[in-house]
């Protein structure tokens, strides 16, 4: 057989019989009813009460619908208000663990900057010490060298020689024991 368009709802169907015009009962139906409506006449006092209670009929269903439509605006305006707080709750508590790391790791940078800080200082004061002893040890060798060349002229002027000790550390020392030479 072939396929046929229900002439009330357009949808393809494969008819039973080749005197099936709609796909369903309920198609027929309803455009028996149209057809009803269509002839009989518009101002007979029967066709007014179902006008009247059609009219009615439709009140009714609108109010339905709208009582329902609000409830379900009810029901979904509740389930994302209860989403909503929960998740909104779920976010102030990650916020509130986000802040905690942030606190102990402000904390940890502020530790660290302060040991930082300590040796920094400690650094400085080594650093200080250190000039200091080796001005010292420079000023130690000057006066070495001082004394060490007044050892010399004494000697000289008293036509001595140096002991073997003395003379064994001007040596280690790279000084010329022998007047006149530098």
């Amino acid at each position: 057989m072939t396929t046929r368009i229900c002439p009330e709802c357009t949808t393809a169907f494969t008819p039973s019989s080749t005197r099936q015009l709609f796909c369903r009962p309920a198609c027929a139906h309803r455009q028996r009813q149209r057809n009803y409506r269509h002839t009989s006449p518009a101002g007979s006092p029967a066709a007014k009460t179902r006008n009247d209670q059609s009219t009615a009929n439709n009140r009714e269903a609108l109010v339905a619908l709208t009582t329902l439509y609000e409830a379900t605006i009810r029901n979904l305006r509740s389930t994302h208000q209860r989403k909503l707080v929960r998740i909104t709750r779920s976010f102030e508590s990650q916020l509130a663990a986000a802040h905690e790391q942030l606190n102990e790791r402000a904390q940890a940078a502020s530790r660290a900057q302060s040991k930082a800080d300590d040796l920094q200082r400690s650094m400085q004061h080594l650093q200080r010490e250190n000039e200091q002893r080796r001005l010292s040890q420079v000023q130690a060798v000057k006066d070495m060298r001082l004394l060490a060349a007044k050892v010399l002229t004494l000697h000289s002027n008293a036509n001595m020689r140096l002991d073997p000790s003395t003379a064994a550390i001007f040596a280690r020392r790279g000084w010329n024991t022998e007047m006149g030479k530098s």
